[in-house]
């Protein structure tokens, strides 16, 4: 968010977010998930957010202090703690069985919370990237997804065409 520039919401129509890493603290399913899920485990995850840390923290010249002081649960890294008030309409899918449920289950709850219109639909069984990469892209659950997903948009798409 920057003072100065048009709101998200009146920008965009509909935000499509599926299964994000949207707290770099870690939520419980993907520290509980180990190396268990397919095509990317918890641990995986866990490895992508210090590598993504310790790039800030270089970038930022900070001294070992200041280092102490940075916070995975800042809002400009994990989203999660973000300001979510006055965002458009979400759609956020997710899989059981990908390491990041929490993360989109406690995202579309804290969306909802700050007062945005949000569906979240889970996938029964679904590993990261149901719909999209993965053993489950192209089974009935992954075109499921998509099909889903096309919906939500054309939805409020149509809903703003000016043609």
């Amino acid at each position: 968010r920057t003072d100065g520039m048009p709101s998200l919401a009146s920008t965009w129509k509909c935000l499509n977010l599926v299964y994000g890493f949207y707290d770099l603290s870690g939520t419980p399913s993907m520290r509980e998930d180990g190396n268990d899920s397919s095509p990317i485990c918890g641990n995986e995850l866990l490895c992508m957010a210090d590598l993504y840390y310790e790039k800030i923290l270089q970038e930022g010249n900070h001294d070992e202090q200041c280092k102490k002081k940075v916070d995975r649960q800042h809002p400009s890294i994990s989203p999660m703690y973000a300001n979510l008030s006055n965002l458009p309409p979400a759609l956020i899918s997710v899989g059981t069985a990908d390491p990041l449920l929490d993360d989109s289950l406690f995202l579309a709850s804290r969306y909802s919370i700050c007062g945005n219109d949000v569906e979240t639909v889970l996938y029964e069984g679904g590993e990261h990237g149901i719909g999209h990469f993965g053993l489950q892209e192209d089974d009935e659950m992954g075109r499921r997804a998509r099909e889903y997903t096309l919906q939500f948009m054309n939805r409020y798409l149509e809903e703003h065409d000016t043609c």
